[in-house]
């Protein structure tokens, strides 16, 4: 293949979309791209790439079977932050714009701090710093030392 391997989509099954879209753009300040009413919302989560908020009824005509379940859903969105105290900013955020708190704020034994809280439909969000995280001039994303 030619093309190189790229996610510019993420679509999250939500219950209900005015909710989520009030979240993740009021709430957490993502920029909202295009709204249906009731069925989609769209926001810009990263250079070039797309949050699908879609109505988790309507998805299986292109998804097949999807469904929440008693448990969250086994996927995490992430997002590092520069510092610690850019977590409990995020967190903070998130719990003001209707997030449920998993884990608060909490230094972590590999050497940075994370937090983890639940958007109205269960998903997780992960609040990181990771110290030694760090995105090259070319997009190049490193997790160890330097």
């Amino acid at each position: 293949m030619d093309l190189p391997p790229a996610i510019t989509a993420i679509t999250l099954g939500v219950r209900d979309v005015a909710a989520s879209r009030a979240f993740y753009v009021e709430g957490l300040g993502f920029r909202e791209v295009l709204h249906l009413p009731g069925d989609i919302c769209f926001v810009q989560c990263a250079p070039g790439q797309l949050l699908a908020l879609w109505d988790v009824a309507a998805m299986p005509g292109e998804y097949g079977d999807v469904a929440h379940g008693p448990s969250a859903p086994p996927t995490s969105l992430g997002h590092n932050a520069a510092t610690a105290d850019d977590v409990e900013s995020l967190y903070a955020a998130a719990l003001a714009a209707g997030a449920t708190s998993i884990s608060a704020p909490t230094e972590r034994e590999w050497g940075g701090t994370s937090a983890c809280v639940a958007d109205p439909d269960g998903f997780r969000w992960d609040f990181v710093h990771n110290p030694n995280f760090r995105v090259d001039a070319d997009g190049t994303v490193h997790l160890g030392e330097a």
